[in-house]
């Protein structure tokens, strides 16, 4: 048994230090559970939306009450409730709150019958990686994707016109879109893009260049001396 040594007394306090302890454990313990359960702010958000609460709380439109009541986890509350509108149909909100959020991003990928698979809901308790396994196994014609994380180093300049890309997008396209579906759209939007006035895409203007693989490297004679003679990947 481990005996405290040196317990702060506070004359300003009457608690003991043993009920002072407790108070804290239990406040760390009721953070660990909400940061944990995505599901309860994902309905309550939901039902803000849906009943425009908002609108007795003098805010003109849910956006608006999201960005003033919570800016710093609006992201994060687009995630949820988008997720939790997906799945709420077809998944009792009590087992809902037993899926780890990453695993609820597999299971909006798939049909509304696949998610009614034993199997499958089994397996959406678990991590992300083995609810993929579980589907590839078991529903091979979903086509489940494996994830390729990239990491990337922006300067202060660079991260603000990403920020600022990141938050129109989402503001014309889809408010709980995640980073990496706005960076594919605008990757592909680029590759399609025509080249000055050519009639060609970039990506066609690219390869009449010269050959390049799907790492980046490319056999322009000029790449050595602008890139050097390696690549590093993303991790």
């Amino acid at each position: 048994m481990v005996i405290p040594a040196d317990i702060e007394i506070r004359p300003d306090t009457d608690i003991s230090p043993k009920e002072r302890a407790e108070a804290r454990d239990s406040f760390v313990q009721e953070f660990e559970r909400q940061f944990s359960n995505w599901v309860d702010i994902a309905r309550v958000c939901s039902d803000i939306e849906r009943d425009k609460d908002y609108l007795l709380l003098g805010f003109s439109s849910y956006h608006a009450w999201l960005i003033d009541r919570a800016p710093r986890s609006r992201s994060y509350i687009y995630l949820v409730t988008n997720r939790y509108r997906e799945l709420i149909v077809d998944i009792p909100e009590e087992e809902l709150a037993q899926i780890p959020l990453g695993s609820a991003g597999v299971l909006k990928q798939l049909s509304s019958k696949i998610r009614q698979d034993p199997e499958v809901r089994k397996a959406a308790r678990k991590k992300p990686s083995e609810l993929r396994q579980a589907v590839r196994e078991s529903h091979p014609e979903m086509h489940i994707e494996g994830l390729d994380a990239r990491t990337l180093d922006f300067t202060e300049s660079q991260a603000a016109v990403w920020d600022e890309m990141l938050a129109c997008y989402r503001q014309m396209n889809n408010h709980s879109a995640s980073a990496e579906e706005a960076a594919e759209w605008i990757a592909s939007q680029w590759l399609d893009g025509p080249w000055e006035d050519s009639g060609y895409s970039n990506r066609e203007r690219a390869k009449q260049i010269g050959s390049y693989d799907q790492e980046g490297r490319s056999d322009n004679p000029d790449w050595e001396a602008l890139h050097g003679t390696t690549t590093t990947r993303f991790p």
